[in-house]
């Protein structure tokens, strides 16, 4: 930019702070929620098959067609779930940097990402329901639970219950004061150019002799 004088001066850019320690884990506990929600996917499904391949012994009642329409219903959501996981993913390392919009975006995404992962770690074969009665699905259960590592439903539990606290915690840190200074630094109010200073003007306004 040039100056009344002629001369040229950079205009001043906003100063950013140092990256606060609560952006930083606030960046790490949105990544490890989207990790967990892509990780249970497969696990769900892993944990899925071991009720159908159980059900396969036992004949089944009516609703079908329903269960047609849970299965996609369950598939739909899931694919929103993938969705969700890997934009999280990447505006986890977005924030790291400092980027609003990215902060704005993580306020509004991952809520939902939450949701889903609540309702996916509650949520049992439903389409199962449907087709087969309440006593062979007792069975069903029990039979899938014991041939199921004993780990799988605990580890699933863990990971979706998880992911909905470490997102609530990490919206609250990019909410935090210092959180907010880093994502939208200031201008320095000083002036952009030296002031043009002149000789001093003699009485009559004529510059004084050295």
């Amino acid at each position: 930019m040039a100056s009344r004088t002629g001369t040229t001066a950079t205009v001043p850019q906003p100063v950013r702070p140092p990256r606060p320690r609560t952006v930083a884990l606030a960046s790490l506990l949105l990544a490890l929620a989207a990790v967990a929600q892509l990780a249970a996917l497969p696990l769900g499904y892993w944990h899925q098959d071991f009720f159908h391949t159980a059900a396969r012994s036992f004949e089944a009642t009516d609703g079908v067609a329903f269960a047609a329409l849970g299965s996609t219903a369950d598939l739909a959501a899931d694919l929103l779930t993938a969705v969700l996981a890997i934009g999280l993913l990447t505006l986890a390392a977005a924030n790291v940097v400092g980027v609003n919009a990215a902060r704005i975006a993580s306020w509004a995404s991952a809520p939902l990402l939450a949701c889903c992962a609540t309702v996916g770690a509650v949520r049992s074969p439903r389409p199962l329901y449907s087709i087969y009665s309440a006593e062979n699905m007792d069975r069903i259960t029990a039979m899938a639970r014991d041939d199921m590592p004993n780990w799988l439903e605990p580890l699933l539990l863990t990971l979706g219950l998880g992911a909905p606290v470490a997102i609530v915690v990490a919206l609250v840190l990019l909410a935090l004061p210092p959180a907010d200074a880093f994502f939208r630094p200031k201008t320095p109010v000083d002036p952009p150019w030296p002031v043009r200073t002149s000789p001093a003007a003699g009485p009559e306004g004529s510059p004084s002799a050295g």
